[in-house]
């Protein structure tokens, strides 16, 4: 049976949304979802980038892809989030959200790189993380990325 919007809208319009539950809506929600991804609400926007990355495809991927190049910093740290839930994050969009102008965003994906499990990053994203942890602007993230970095492997 489709999915329709009119059933993804009742999931995310929920002050605080049930997303394992919504998840169950499975791919056909995924185009409605990138939509609402896409729309001018930045708050259903960042529900339905969290909801994508549950669902767990491709597409999932393009969506949370397509956020992190949002100009609003709450659909782009819905986008850092969501990256710990995809199985396979690409290593642009990572760099992307570390190297972000928000120190929100950039705090957002070093979680989720740690929440991630940093011992499988990729080469460029862990060099990120290191430089974070002596050149970022804001002293918390520097800590964080520091404590990051001291737990990847050489």
């Amino acid at each position: 049976m489709p999915v329709t919007m009119q059933q993804v809208r009742a999931q995310l319009d929920r002050d605080e949304p049930d997303y394992p539950a919504a998840a169950g809506l499975g791919p056909e929600a995924l185009p409605h979802l990138r939509q609402l991804a896409q729309g001018d609400d930045p708050m259903l926007a960042s529900k339905a980038v969290y909801l994508a990355s549950l669902i767990g495809t491709d597409q999932s991927v393009t969506i949370v892809n397509e956020a992190a190049g949002k100009p609003d910093p709450i659909v782009r740290a819905a986008a850092a989030g969501a990256v710990r839930n995809l199985d396979q994050a690409p290593n642009q969009l990572l760099n992307s959200l570390l190297n972000d102008q928000d120190a929100g965003v950039r705090k957002v994906a070093l979680r989720s790189i740690e929440a991630s499990g940093p011992s499988s990053l990729p080469g460029d994203v862990a060099t990120n993380v290191r430089d974070m942890s002596v050149n970022d602007p804001n002293p918390h993230l520097r800590q964080l990325a520091g404590g990051i970095a001291n737990r990847l492997p050489e």
